[in-house]
């Protein structure tokens, strides 16, 4: 009893800490924008929150004077803009955002920020202490990001391997969740009874937790009791001619390690497509299947004319998402092939980058390789809206 009494007040005093934390951003963004036309009182706000931001860190451990430096430029902009730019007019804005805005950047800006300075020093195992004691880092210029291209980030596999094999992955599982998805959304479309029965059971492995889904789905690919081999074993039981066309039981996790993740990935990855493309199906109008009916046309031109020019709109932020998604999948690769350690033969960038930091500690090198990851999803991200956005207006 007394644990969970001091769990909940831990949670209580970490949810007074934010609400403490959001006032405190907020009278201090306030007191700038009401008081911008007083001077006096404008510039006493900034020796005084500056005084109370260097005692604040200073207890917290946090003070330098590079920080104190950041924030007096960022004070020095704050009275500029309260000045000169809103002058008291529609900050309200402002004073709502600011709260998720640092959030946001707390969670997402500040790791991005120092991981583009790892990419450029080196921080090892054999720099990592000096780092802790003096907080500063050999400097490596452009080195690490040569080495991403020149040195193995796995025992055998080099860049330009995992690179082929994880656009071959991410390819591959794209294309068969948009098939599969569109398959089974037209299926569903069709459908009169049952059919919020069927949209839930179909929704069942996106919509479990994803360790759960994989680990059981990597049961069934067990080379003695799992699902796909007891039914190889039945089906050669029953026809054992099967066998002389080379079909028999596989050690899938060993054998073919790639194609089991492929497998696994693009049965996870159906159900959110098929939800997608049937809401896509669901807003275009009846009437434009009606009129095709009366001029004669079949299913199969209705579907190139007019479903298909039509669902290109909600087909490209699912693809785009998918890829990036797949690209960046690591919890299939890892769950299925052993976790940190496990076959390199699966293995697709973001494994390789995750080895390369937690298994062989080299973090600088890590850096560097996210941030060519980084530099790759967001060409092809950009490529596909280009491509898309041409399609739409009729441009290829």
């Amino acid at each position: 009893m007394s644990s969970v009494i001091s769990s909940l007040a831990e949670i209580i005093s970490f949810i007074i800490l934010i609400a403490a934390a959001v006032a405190a951003i907020e009278l201090y963004l306030w007191s700038h924008f009401k008081y911008h036309n007083k001077k006096l009182i404008l510039y006493s706000l900034g020796i005084f929150f500056s005084i109370a931001f260097a005692f604040v860190f200073k207890l917290s451990g946090f003070f330098s004077v590079k920080v104190f430096s950041l924030f007096l430029i960022w004070e020095l902009f704050l009275i500029y803009a309260s000045k000169n730019l809103l002058k008291g007019k529609k900050y309200l804005p402002y004073l709502l955002a600011a709260p998720a805005f640092l959030g946001l950047a707390a969670l997402l800006m500040y790791p991005f920020i120092f991981q583009v300075y790892l990419s450029f020093h080196d921080l090892k195992l054999t720099t990592i202490m000096k780092w802790k004691e003096t907080g500063e880092l050999p400097f490596a210029g452009i080195k690490q990001y040569i080495a991403v291209f020149t040195v193995p980030p796995l025992a055998e596999t080099g860049f330009f391997k995992l690179l082929w094999r994880t656009l071959a992955w991410t390819f591959v599982n794209v294309f068969f969740h948009v098939l599969g998805g569109f398959i089974l959304a037209l299926m569903l479309s069709e459908v009169k009874a049952f059919k919020g029965i069927y949209r839930t059971l179909l929704v069942v492995p996106w919509a479990m937790p994803q360790v759960v889904a994989v680990l059981a789905m990597r049961g069934e690919f067990h080379s003695q009791y799992g699902f796909v081999n007891v039914m190889i074993k039945k089906a050669l039981a029953i026809f054992p001619w099967l066998a002389s066309l080379g079909i028999t039981p596989v050690n899938w996790l060993s054998d073919y390690p790639l194609l089991t993740c492929v497998i696994i990935n693009i049965w996870l990855g159906i159900p959110f497509m098929t939800v997608i493309i049937l809401g896509g199906l669901q807003s275009i109008s009846k009437s434009y299947y009606d009129a095709a009916s009366i001029d004669g046309a079949g299913y199969f031109q209705k579907l190139y004319y007019i479903t298909m020019p039509l669902i290109k709109p909600v087909l490209m932020p699912a693809v785009t998402l998918g890829t990036v998604w797949t690209f960046n999948n690591i919890n299939v690769i890892y769950l299925v092939t052993g976790q940190a350690g496990g076959t390199e033969q699966a293995d697709i960038l973001v494994s390789a980058l995750y080895k390369a930091a937690f298994t062989y500690n080299r973090y600088s090198y890590s850096a560097a390789f996210a941030m060519v990851i980084f530099a790759i999803l967001f060409s092809i991200s950009v490529s596909y809206s280009k491509f898309f956005a041409e399609k739409k207006e009729g441009k290829t």
